[in-house]
């Protein structure tokens, strides 16, 4: 499908809806009401086509491709916040799934798809209905009440509100769910934490259990930096575990970054990655972390930016040649200086604080970049992998944070700014 071809239509269809929208002065009151509901009708029609061409993208793995995770382009793409674009993904994901092979799978949400697919409700209404029935307490019911509780709330969403139809839809739901949460085991209420490496080398497991406060506290915290539902590499959704496991990654790497833990050996903790001299001169891929084991150059990279790391050099006999000077990692008053120019991710659309932000070198300090204010740029973890890993740019220009998208993006290239920095510089 060529771009004139979608432009030859687009085209069409504002010219029907141009005229559909003359002689409003002169249309009766029962005329203004039909119209109204008809646009409501064609609002109804384009987030149900807007759904599937997302679930196409998403089980395409078009967008990771080009370097971004899902959510990340379509927040991007749409201008719309995180939150709604996860909310998009994993509704369109529900209403049209797909197998890891492209085939047209069953919708989760049968009753929900077929409402929404005669546009008789919202694309809103299918987001409370999927995040209902994706709640702890609906995911307890057996298989047969959960199906009747989906078709219920189907139809009761062509009557309700979304906030009407959220109320309704807990309320049922917690009425079906009358044993609630198992209960904790009351004898196992001590605190324990075990870290093993894995076998192979390339990460490890952690096991342990926790009493109800610090339970409460580590939930928290997880819940609060859980990342958007959003499919691995090969296309499947990621699992609440795995989402978790990056939340507690992030909440980790957070912890490091603003140097909240206690110091070793009169420095805060930081990272030494060990690297092949050979294998890094060969451009391989993998690098020795301290604890981690093996992980990808990639990585790497971004870790660079920040984190504080020490690389050690090693020749082919495994000998140290050199160990990396630690002048690149930004000062304390750097990073606020950059968070008072920046005020949290720099990049176009996002909201994060700085806080939860990390800094990034423009042009990379392995490259010969300089660890100088006009070098640097405060990024969340998620826009930090996309500077990264897609064909995104960014450069400070006036002072001030200009990022340029691909041209898959914007066909112009046109320079973007977050809204934070431009209301700074005027």
């Amino acid at each position: 499908m060529s771009e004139s071809w979608i432009a030859t239509e687009s085209q069409a269809v504002d010219a029907v809806l141009a005229q559909f929208r003359v002689a409003t002065s002169s249309a009766s009151d029962q005329d203004l009401i039909d119209k109204l509901l008809y646009f409501k009708s064609v609002v109804r029609q384009a987030e149900h086509g807007a759904l599937r061409v997302i679930a196409q993208l998403d089980s395409d793995g078009v967008f990771l491709e080009r370097g971004m995770r899902t959510t990340t382009a379509v927040a991007d793409l749409l201008r719309c916040t995180s939150a709604e674009a996860s909310r998009l993904v994993a509704t369109a994901a529900s209403v049209f799934p797909t197998s890891l092979a492209g085939e047209p799978l069953e919708p989760r949400l049968p009753a929900t798809a077929t409402a929404l697919g005669g546009w008789e409700i919202d694309r809103t209404h299918a987001e409370v209905i999927e995040r209902l029935l994706s709640s702890d307490a609906a995911q307890r019911l057996d298989p047969e009440t959960w199906t009747g509780v989906e078709a219920q709330l189907a139809d009761a969403a062509r009557q309700y509100r979304p906030n009407e139809l959220a109320h309704h839809g807990a309320t049922l739901i917690e009425l079906l769910d009358q044993d609630g949460p198992p209960p904790d085991d009351a004898d196992q209420l001590v605190n324990e934490l075990h870290l093993s490496k894995s076998r192979t080398g390339e990460g490890g497991r952690i096991k342990g259990q926790l009493d109800a406060a610090t339970y409460d506290a580590v939930k928290r915290a997880i819940h609060a930096s859980l990342p958007p539902v959003e499919p691995d590499p090969l296309g499947r959704d990621k699992s609440l575990g795995e989402r978790q496991a990056e939340a507690l990654g992030a909440i980790c790497e957070h912890a490091l970054d603003d140097g909240y833990l206690p110091t070793e050996g009169g420095e805060r903790p930081h990272i030494s990655a060990i690297i092949d001299f050979e294998a890094q001169r060969h451009q391989a891929r993998g690098v020795q972390l301290e604890f981690g084991g093996m992980t990808t150059a990639a990585d790497l990279r971004r870790l660079m930016c920040d984190a504080k790391i020490t690389p050690v050099v090693l020749g082919g006999d495994g000998q140290p040649l050199d160990v990396g000077r630690e002048k690149r990692c930004v000062t304390p008053a750097q990073r606020k200086a950059i968070a008072a120019r920046d005020r949290g991710c720099a990049h176009p659309g996002c909201d994060k604080t700085p806080n939860w932000c990390q800094v990034h070198h423009i042009i990379h300090w392995i490259h010969g970049g300089r660890t100088d204010i006009d070098n640097l740029v405060m990024l969340c973890r998620a826009h930090h992998n996309v500077v990264h890993d897609s064909d995104w740019s960014v450069r400070i220009r006036h002072g001030q944070p200009e990022f340029i998208p691909p041209k898959w993006y914007d066909h112009h290239q046109t320079p973007r700014h977050n809204a934070r920095t431009l209301v700074l510089a005027n």
